[in-house]
């Protein structure tokens, strides 16, 4: 793998015997893909972009639920320089009109004018007016020769999550992520026999970059369930560990969480192959972290392989890392406590700044901003926010935190700070904080602040896993936040589960429940979301009807 693109370490995946990748179907079944045949196969997709006129440059919306086919289909549109632009079906929407309006936003600000999508969506794909393609039928061409791109050019588009803006386009050059990939293999000391396992979506940039790519690039033995499966049954994510003797993986906080929960017997679990469990992707509970380390210890888990992480979209992906097998550290002497989430990955810097752009000293509370070979030159098409988002040569990043004996601290993000009575509270903090009354669904808390008559008021959303004890969760939610910061909300709203709107990514969306709220429309009906949830089912039965160790029939 050069220091331009990854694209020359892919080719050479036709060389890679007895590598391969294991993917996992929904029925305990798996197959293996050799590297050689996978590389093959994305070549022949390339050959059939090329074959309908698609050009390097033109890119292409990838909307593929089969983990297989979306690798294929993201590896074989770089090979034919037409940068992949990854997009989900949600799992939970207000519709389909919003899933498809998102993907119009997508397609328009990209300029992207084709797309392949799985056969039960074109249906649904026709309003769009995009030249759609059948994986399948892609795949009917003669291999083509791979591109040979440079560092500057655009690799695919990583379209931010939407959690606090509509989602903007970031321009992932070659340089920047075959950099970025060599700094997460340092920081966590890969090696050529490694073993990654992931249940983490393709279509985001931590599944794709941190996993995936990584994995892929240097003919690791990777190991691919689909996310719906590790949501259905957490512990199979850990048996794929045990069984292929894992060494990586990656996850959000609260997958870890989960794991905790309904994993409760850890009898036939083998972690102690395990050198690094990556966290990232959402804000970082401690105690979530140290119940997982705890409940899995007697399965050899080591707690030191516990390693909080901080990236973000625009610097490709990772920026800050726990040094390797130091596990998770906490600056103890804030309440609550803030873990940290490691030093500056080498080649990046990393500081916290005022207002007016003034780095800041330690422990000093400021806005995180970054800068290094890894960060993007822009949002495609959108030069106003690109111009938004840099000061002075560093990335803003929008959140809000502190170093600390050089590690970096997180605190939440620049908007959601909540003032009252002129101190400072941090939505993150004050969901943590309601997440961990009885009743309340973990993951499933929103704090904002709304506008009143004459001030703002603090409002929290609490999804309860039992609608009987609304009454009661409200109480103890306010008992909760006065206690830890003597802080008595206006008003908590308790909702059923699902209510609170998500991202593709499962990132919580504030702004949207606030706008939902204040429209008096929280935990109105979502419109079209059974005939949407039948066509996810739909596409999960194909993943489904595979037979064991065989490889996946093509769609039709």
């Amino acid at each position: 793998m050069t220091d331009e693109s990854l694209l020359p370490g892919l080719h050479a995946l036709r060389a890679a015997r007895g590598r391969a990748v294991t993917f996992l179907g929904t029925r305990g079944n798996r197959w293996r893909i050799p590297y050689p045949e996978l590389w093959n196969s994305a070549l022949r997709f390339a050959g059939g972009l090329r074959a309908r006129g698609l050009r390097p440059g033109d890119p292409l919306l990838v909307v593929l639920a089969d983990p297989q086919e979306a690798i294929v289909a993201i590896l074989g549109a770089m090979a034919a320089g037409c940068p992949p632009v990854p997009v989900y079906p949600p799992a939970e929407l207000g519709g389909v009109p919003a899933a498809l309006e998102s993907l119009r936003h997508i397609a328009r600000r990209s300029r992207a004018r084709h797309l392949v999508a799985m056969p039960m969506l074109l249906p649904f794909l026709a309003p769009t007016r995009l030249e759609t393609h059948r994986f399948s039928r892609l795949l009917d061409a003669p291999p083509a020769a791979p591109e040979r791109p440079g560092a500057g050019d655009t690799a695919f588009l990583q379209f931010t999550s939407g959690s606090t803006a509509a989602p903007k386009g970031v321009i992932v050059t070659h340089g920047g992520l075959a950099a970025n990939i060599s700094m997460i293999r340092a920081a966590c000391r890969m090696d050529e026999d490694s073993v990654v396992v992931t249940w983490l979506p393709v279509y985001h940039d931590m599944g794709l970059i941190g996993t995936v790519l990584n994995a892929i690039s240097r003919a690791n033995e990777l190991v691919v369930m689909p996310p719906l499966l590790f949501v259905r049954s957490p512990r199979l994510w850990l048996e794929a560990m045990s069984r292929a003797r894992g060494t990586h993986t990656a996850a959000p906080n609260f997958a870890y969480g989960l794991c905790a929960r309904r994993v409760p017997d850890v009898a036939g679990l083998d972690l102690s192959s395990m050198r690094s469990f990556i966290c990232g992707a959402e804000p970082i509970v401690p105690e979530t972290l140290e119940r997982f380390a705890a409940h899995f210890a007697p399965a050899g888990l080591d707690a030191r392989a516990l390693a909080p992480a901080y990236g973000l979209a625009e610097a490709t992906l990772a920026v800050t890392f726990t040094p390797h097998l130091r596990g998770l550290r906490c600056d103890e002497d804030v309440e609550p406590r803030v873990p940290s989430c490691g030093v500056a990955l080498d080649g990046v810097e990393v500081r916290v700044a005022d207002s007016h752009g003034e780095a800041l000293p330690e422990r000093a509370v400021g806005e995180v901003e970054v800068r290094g070979p890894t960060v993007t030159p822009g949002y495609v098409h959108d030069p106003d926010a690109t111009r938004d988002t840099f000061r002075a040569g560093w990335l803003r990043t929008g959140d809000l935190g502190y170093l600390y004996r050089s590690e970096l601290h997180l605190c939440g993000r620049s908007k959601d700070v909540l003032i009252v009575h002129g101190r400072n509270y941090y939505a993150h903090d004050l969901e943590a904080s309601a997440g961990q009354v009885k009743g309340v669904r973990r993951g499933g808390v929103v704090a904002f602040a709304s506008v009143g008559a004459d001030r703002e008021r603090v409002v929290l959303v609490a999804e309860s896993r039992t609608p009987q004890d609304e009454a009661r969760i409200e109480r103890d939610v306010r008992s909760a936040l006065h206690r830890a910061f003597r802080l008595v909300p206006d008003e908590v709203r308790v909702v059923p589960p699902g209510t609170i709107p998500k991202t593709s990514s499962g990132k919580l969306k504030r702004d949207a429940t606030r706008d939902l709220y204040e429209r008096r429309a929280l935990g109105a009906p979502r419109g079209a979301l059974e005939t949407w949830g039948a066509v996810l089912r739909a596409g999960l039965g194909q993943i489904t009807r595979r037979r064991d160790d065989t490889p996946p029939p093509r769609s039709t």
